[in-house]
């Protein structure tokens, strides 16, 4: 990658295409394996309110995808956020089912994607300083 692309933020970009990638299949799975329960911090849910619970899952991801797509300050806390979200809801299903080899495999990912995304964040951030800009962010209010 070029640092023109790195500055841009390309590689955030093509990110927030997988997710929103992700997301999709996030909602053929649910619709399509109905019976699937979501192991969430140790705990599974069954019956009608499974279902909205499972939900969540495609929701962070579109809103992952579309803020990586265009670079939104908010997508890089809500990355980070839901990474944090997903290593402990993984470690605490292995407290409580025992060692599983793939979601050993899906906290490493998560932990080094994570890092990624930290090491990563200035194409988030705002490229014109409060002072240079040339209107001001919030009104004037008189006194």
């Amino acid at each position: 990658m070029t640092k023109d692309q790195a500055d841009r933020g390309l590689d955030i970009q093509l990110f927030g295409a997988l997710f929103l990638l992700v997301g999709f299949l996030d909602v053929l799975i649910i619709e399509f394996f109905p019976a699937y329960t979501l192991k969430l911090f140790g705990t599974t849910m069954a019956g009608p309110v499974a279902y909205p619970v499972k939900l969540h899952s495609p929701a962070v991801h579109f809103l992952i995808g579309y803020g990586f797509l265009f670079l939104r300050p908010w997508a890089w806390g809500l990355a980070v956020v839901y990474g944090g979200f997903g290593i402990t809801s993984e470690l605490m299903n292995q407290i409580e089912w025992g060692f599983q080899p793939l979601r050993s495999g899906f906290m490493v990912a998560t932990l080094l994607f994570v890092g990624y995304v930290v090491w990563r964040r200035t194409p988030f951030t705002d490229p014109v300083p409060p002072k240079r800009r040339l209107a001001s962010s919030s009104p004037q209010v008189p006194s």
